[in-house]
């Protein structure tokens, strides 16, 4: 289901954008675990109203968002959360030993029974159940939106869970040289998720650098755009008003630059960079390696994209002015 609080408002969102939900649940082949059209669109329409933070986001905007998502692997979580036994089959074989290896890595080799316990604990919470083992309303997957793929999401949660229990544990006992030794856990899973995907680590300098040199090759003005909508958060209709604007036309120009950075972005990682500053160069990425680079665009991870789009920014106009 929708949202409780914008339930009222899903009726309107299948109508806006009835042919492109159609295409994406043609793409997804959710069809295949049983899942209905308005179980994958409410799907999409919860991870639209979590991004956007509005029941009806701009059709050009979410067109974007919709296009750019895991489909396949947000189907499987539908199926997941409407307990579909070949999905869960399907979860089992290749999902839970993702986990179990993951665990293993983060607790290391003293810890197989805590690896198990904790690899297992997420399991049940995928499932529906909260830690204590009761049945809780709503599922773990009812966060995953699809905007990077599913296991690369559940490697993320797996590692805040141990992270999250690190900290409760070195709240509440006093420090000796047991629990001291704890806080290598931290990087210990941090280290455990560049194991089990080590092309991030290779990938990400040059997604950074490629993302840097696009946005500062940006004008002034679209370089704002970018801040006041992405950094500062202010809606379409707010920065329509602020630049004198219809909505419409903002709308237009803000997806025509995230179209010319993306394009941009590919041909710096395409064609690699020179040697600078002591640096050796670095050959150009293939094909399949953009596409990684750009599903880990879609993840969250740390980039700081205000203190890039600061520079040389324009100040905003003050209403009314």
């Amino acid at each position: 289901m929708p949202p409780e609080a914008s339930v009222s408002e899903f009726p309107a969102f299948l109508a806006a954008h009835a042919s492109l939900l159609e295409s994406l649940y043609l793409r997804s082949k959710a069809s295949r675990w049983k899942v209905t059209y308005e179980e994958f669109a409410a799907a999409l329409y919860r991870g639209a109203v979590q991004r956007f933070g509005t029941a009806q986001p701009v059709a050009e905007l979410a067109e974007g968002y919709f296009q750019a998502l895991h489909l396949e692997d947000l189907a499987l979580a539908c199926a997941l959360r409407s307990d579909s036994e070949p999905a869960w089959e399907e979860f089992v074989k290749h999902y839970r030993p993702v986990l179990q290896a993951l665990a293993r890595a983060i607790i290391g080799p003293a810890g197989k029974a805590r690896a198990r316990e904790l690899a297992d604990s997420l399991y049940a919470e995928l499932y529906g159940l909260d830690r204590s083992g009761t049945v809780r309303k709503n599922s773990l997957l009812d966060y995953f939106h699809g905007r990077s793929r599913l296991a690369t999401w559940l490697r993320t949660v797996l590692v805040q869970r141990h992270v999250d229990a690190l900290r409760a544990s070195q709240r509440l006992e006093p420090l000796d040289d047991e629990t001291a030794s704890r806080g290598a856990g931290v990087e210990r899973a941090n280290a455990a998720v560049e194991n089990m995907d080590p092309d991030r680590a290779r990938l990400l300098p040059p997604l950074v650098e490629a993302i840097s040199e696009a946005l500062a090759a940006l004008p002034a003005p679209d370089r704002l755009l970018l801040s006041l909508y992405y950094v500062q958060g202010m809606t379409l209709a707010h920065i329509a008003r602020i630049r004198d604007v219809h909505e419409a036309t903002a709308s237009r120009r803000l997806q025509n630059i995230r179209r010319e950075l993306r394009e941009h972005i590919e041909c710096v990682l395409a064609r690699g960079s020179a040697a600078r500053d002591g640096r050796p160069g670095a050959k150009g990425l293939s094909p399949a390696e953009i596409r990684r680079c750009l599903d880990y665009a879609m993840e969250d991870w740390s980039f700081d994209l205000s203190s890039i789009l600061a520079e040389k920014a324009l100040p905003a106009r003050t209403e009314g002015k």
